[in-house]
This record gives structure tokens, C-alpha cells and sequence, in this order.
């Protein structure tokens, strides 16, 4: 099962999560998030087998291309109303594109944009981002695009096998369940999760 931890900042702690091989790790440009790295931020080097994302919502395509060239990230994941224009224009200048949609009820997975991978996520109220809630899963029954996702919304380790066998699923994507505060995670829980994986 692939997996990735998201929301990360602190550079040694980017580190020892990193080394415990996670196929993908986030950084959130996102200014109104409590894990936004800043418009400066440059990842550390990561493993060969980790692939970095840049999250973003409602940003430019202009600016996400010169940040990934900037910061280093190969994959963006796209949490706002970005929709399919925006997605062949990140494809075309080379990048892999994660579509985040919030569920909240089988319409929700009634998609038609064709991103690279979609997000699942909790949907609760206008907020934008993740909730760190889950959201009710046999709605993902609903789901027939051939487009694989991954899941997202307040996972921990003890989710895994809740959640392995559903049909489509790429990656596991968790964040604040395993935070000791906003953007530091806690190395020992990650090594839980590897376990657990």
C-alpha cells in the first residue's frame, strides 16, 4: 500500500519521516493553512522513492510551474475550484496532478475532470483543506472511474486494514492524526504506521 504524510515543514523532522520511505510527502502553499511552508520554501532533499507534492488552493498555474521549478516538487495536488483546463496546463509543463474532492454524499464522486490521481476527503461546511475527519466510506462503492485515488481524512494507523481492499485505492494520505502540532510529526507514530502498512 503507498502512502503519504502531508503538511510537513520543520527540515529535520522532514528527515526522519522521510527515511522511513512514505512514496509521497506534502508541503502546503496554501497561506491560510497552520502548515504553510511560505512562498520561500524549499524542500530538503528526499529519498529517490518519495515524490514531493505542492498543495495548493485556487493558485495560478503560472505560479505553481515556477514554484515546482523553484521548490522542487514533481506532483501537485489541488484543493480548490481548479478544474480541467487547469489540469492539462500542470500535466503539459510535466507535473503529476492530484485532484482533491470533498465527499459528502455519492454525487460528490460523480466526477468528470482527468487529474492524475483524485483525493478523497471529509467534506464539512466552506472549509477548504483537509478536516481530519472521516468521512462515511462505503460511499466509495459509488465510485467507477478508472482515475485511481487516494484517502484521505484524519487516518491513522489503525485505519489500514479498515481501508486496503477497497476497490481503485492507490495511497493511504495522512496528516494531523500523527502531528505532535501543526507541521511536526510524530516519528514514532509514522513508524506505527509503516508497520501497520
Amino acid at each position: 500500500m503507498k502512502w503519504k504524510v502531508c503538511g510537513m515543514r520543520e527540515p529535520e523532522n522532514i528527515q526522519e519521516v522521510a527515511a522511513l520511505g512514505p512514496n509521497f510527502m506534502g508541503f502546503i502553499w496554501a497561506p491560510k493553512s497552520p502548515r504553510y511552508v511560505g512562498q520561500d520554501f524549499i524542500i530538503p532533499a528526499l529519498p529517490e522513492k518519495t515524490k514531493a507534492v505542492g498543495v495548493f488552493v485556487n493558485e495560478t498555474t503560472d505560479n505553481i510551474i515556477a514554484l515546482s521549478k523553484n521548490a522542487g516538487f514533481s506532483v501537485v495536488q489541488l484543493h480548490g475550484e481548479e478544474g480541467q483546463t487547469e489540469i492539462e496546463a500542470l500535466q503539459a509543463a510535466g507535473l503529476q496532478v492530484i485532484k482533491a474532492i470533498s465527499v459528502g454524499s455519492a454525487k460528490d464522486l460523480d466526477l468528470t475532470d482527468q487529474p492524475d490521481f483524485y483525493l478523497f476527503d471529509t467534506k464539512k461546511g466552506a472549509q477548504v483543506g483537509g478536516t481530519g475527519e472521516h468521512f462515511d466510506w462505503s460511499l466509495l462503492t459509488h465510485y467507477k472511474l478508472d482515475i485511481p485515488y487516494i484517502l484521505a481524512g484524519g487516518l491513522q494507523a489503525r485505519d489500514v486494514e479498515k481501508v486496503k481492499d477497497f476497490p481503485g485505492l492507490y495511497a493511504l494520505d495522512f496528516n494531523s492524526k500523527l502531528e505532535i502540532r501543526p507541521a511536526f510529526k510524530d516519528v514514532e507514530q509514522v513508524k506505527e504506521l509503516v508497520k501497520q502498512l
